[in-house]
């Protein structure tokens, strides 16, 4: 009997640990899916304006249950140096057991020079 309560609590521990390896991988996969678009819409290649960009971001974002704010995708443009600057950041959780919260900040900076007229 013992023997089963110890291949049961070993199954529980490793399911539960892929659980949460699943979960951790998710929210690192969901982080770098949005980074990636951001860069791509930022680029000065994208035909996408630079004031498109946050309502862009925050729709994807809507879309794939990241919790991205619109008061935190903030565009800084410098005409006179010549550069404009894409920022956003946010802090996703996982909760372990119901009881303790594990909780990831993902941040993003990107400069894009372009020619000042």
């Amino acid at each position: 009997m013992g023997k089963f309560f110890l291949w049961l609590f070993i199954l529980f521990v490793l399911g539960y640990a892929i659980y949460v390896g699943v979960n951790w991988t998710k929210i690192h996969l969901d982080y770098s899916s949005i980074e990636s678009e951001a860069e791509r819409l930022f680029s000065p290649t994208s035909d996408v304006t630079y004031e498109q960009v946050p309502n862009m971001l925050l729709k994807m974002a809507e879309d794939r249950d990241i919790p991205l704010r619109p008061d935190s995708v903030k565009i800084y443009v410098d005409e006179w140096d010549g550069y404009r600057v894409l920022k956003f950041g946010y802090v996703d959780s996982l909760l372990i057991f119901h009881f303790k919260t594990l909780y990831f900040s993902f941040s993003f900076v990107d400069t894009v020079f372009f020619d000042s007229k």
